[in-house]
């Protein structure tokens, strides 16, 4: 009698191609089947915010398939076998910040984008996975405690990347890039004195920051933070019909597409940075527990993997990308709330946007290179 191969098998066979193993789907199919569902529910809450556009919906199906594709063939990976070439990216993604100050698409406000004609990219959404990657490839290449010329050089590599995203001008994802840049360093490590260093620098530099740094439209932002009402057809404009639509939402929401501030267009972006607010006007608050249960199963899976690494680097690296999901979580949510000034973050999986979906499934293709690992 014939025995019945185990489930964590490989196919090796000539006719087939080199070896192919599906241990990464069949160790964390939770952590798969969880972003699967994520997504699912981003397309459901897009079609209503877009105004049930069909072209947005299937543009955004595009780039869900090629992130799942590039995820899957990231996550057949060995960490050990791209750790310097995660490194060495660093270069690769600020040579694009340089770019696009240089040559920027057309037909855009700000120089943030590259147009390839077929496709138009923000090289800031890229450096924010490739910048906490490289920094822990970096401080962790060798088998030794990181030196004080490794943290400096790590924050000067961050601090490189904020002033390029700042210049396009983009202040918010600026400081999220170097915040992103930050997580890592401090995860790894680095000695209290020298945080300590860094903090008294930045007090120090912060009336120069807000005169001299700052544009007059920035300043007004942190200024409407505190004051929304002052400029409700403004600057406060975007907040204020923001709380209204989450407000009205209630316990169960007015219901999928009936909601009234969404479908008549008074929440700007609603597809994008504002679909939050969708999400709570029509679906209540049982939608958005809904959402949060699940953001908070994908993280904890993440922080699962990150525990039981066999490396620092993997452990190290792992455990930056599950606190970044969170910090975009985090900025979107009290963004679009009124507690932060509105700094156009998207909600992570959910929100419209190519370049945003690709890079975070991405990053859980690193994730889960690294289960395979332990």
């Amino acid at each position: 009698m014939s025995r019945r191969p185990p489930l964590d098998y490989q196919i090796n066979d000539p006719l087939v191609g080199p070896s192919f193993s599906f241990s990464f789907f069949l160790k964390d199919v939770a952590l798969f089947f969880s972003i699967l569902v994520i997504l699912g529910f981003g397309i459901f809450m897009l079609y209503s915010a877009s105004g049930q556009s069909i072209l947005m919906v299937s543009r955004q199906l595009v780039f869900i398939s090629i992130g799942l594709f590039l995820m899957l063939a990231v996550a057949q990976l060995k960490p050990e076998s791209y750790k310097n070439i995660l490194m060495n990216s660093y270069w690769l993604g600020l040579l694009l910040l340089i770019y696009v100050l240089i040559n920027p698409a057309k037909g855009y406000e700000t120089s943030r984008w590259i147009d390839l004609g077929f496709f138009s990219f923000q090289p800031s959404e890229i450096i924010r996975l490739i910048l906490p990657l490289s920094i822990v490839a970096f401080l962790f290449r060798k088998d030794i405690k990181p030196s004080l010329y490794d943290w400096i050089i790590a924050t000067l590599a961050a601090l490189l990347c904020f002033y390029l995203v700042y210049k396009q001008p983009d202040l918010g994802t600026a400081i999220i890039v170097f915040t992103s840049g930050l997580i890592p360093i401090f995860l790894a490590g680095i000695p209290y004195r020298i945080i300590i260093g860094y903090l008294i620098i930045l007090a120090s530099l912060s009336p120069y920051i807000w005169s001299n740094l700052l544009l007059e439209y920035q300043r007004q932002r942190v200024l409407t933070l505190f004051d929304p009402e002052a400029d409700p057809l403004g600057t406060g404009w975007n907040i204020s019909q923001s709380k209204t639509a989450i407000g009205s939402g209630g316990l169960t929401g007015k219901g999928y597409l009936s909601g009234t501030q969404s479908q008549l267009d008074f929440i700007p972006e609603s597809h994008s940075d504002f679909i939050f607010s969708v999400i709570a006007e029509e679906l209540g608050l049982i939608g958005l527990l809904v959402m949060f249960l699940l953001y908070g199963f994908i993280i904890w899976r993440v922080f699962r993997i990150s525990y039981q690494a066999g490396t620092n680097f993997e452990r190290i690296a792992c455990s930056s990308l599950g606190f970044i999901f969170l910090l975009f979580i985090l900025i979107n949510v009290l963004m679009v709330i009124g507690i932060i000034p509105v700094v156009g973050v998207p909600l992570p999986l959910i929100s419209q946007g190519g370049t945003s979906i690709i890079v975070h499934l991405l990053a859980f293709g690193v994730v889960l290179s690294m289960k395979r690992s332990v």
